[in-house]
Parts: structure tokens; C-alpha cells; sequence
């Protein structure tokens, strides 16, 4: 019996996360499907409302600049 216990032990800790993941896999794909896109007259309720608790503002600063400008790098020419 001690033998067959020590062979098997491994294969039951295996099954055991497979079973695991299994359930965690479901369980994200699930909460995706819930996550659909929203239709126009959602889109446009959660603006409202948005603007209505005061998380959007007329007065809101500017777009900030960026930090530094981009300038192009010339590219080497192959020879």
C-alpha cells in the first residue's frame, strides 16, 4: 500500500491544478462574455452620466505637452 501511494501521489497533484485551471479558465472566459461592447444608447446614458457626476469637466486643462519634441533620425543609407 505504501508503494502505491508514492507512485500515485504526483498524478493526483497533477489533476488536482489541471482542475484548477480548468475552473479558472471558465471563469475568465465568463466574465468576458459579460463584457460585450456597449450599444450607441449605452454609450451615450454612460456619457451623460458620466458628465452629470461631475467625472467630466468644461473647464478641463488643456491636453498636457510632451516632455520633449521627436525629430527624425536620418537613416543610414546601405552601400
Amino acid at each position: 500500500m505504501r508503494k502505491t501511494i508514492a507512485v500515485y501521489w504526483p498524478l493526483a497533484l497533477v489533476l488536482a491544478l489541471a482542475a484548477v485551471a480548468y475552473l479558472h479558465i471558465c471563469g475568465d472566459a465568463a466574465s468576458r462574455a459579460r463584457q460585450a461592447p456597449l450599444a450607441a444608447d449605452q454609450v451615450t446614458a454612460e456619457l451623460a452620466r458620466a458628465v452629470s457626476y461631475g467625472m467630466i469637466d468644461d473647464a478641463a486643462p488643456p491636453p498636457a505637452r510632451p516632455l520633449r519634441t521627436m525629430t527624425a533620425v536620418p537613416v543610414p543609407q546601405a552601400s
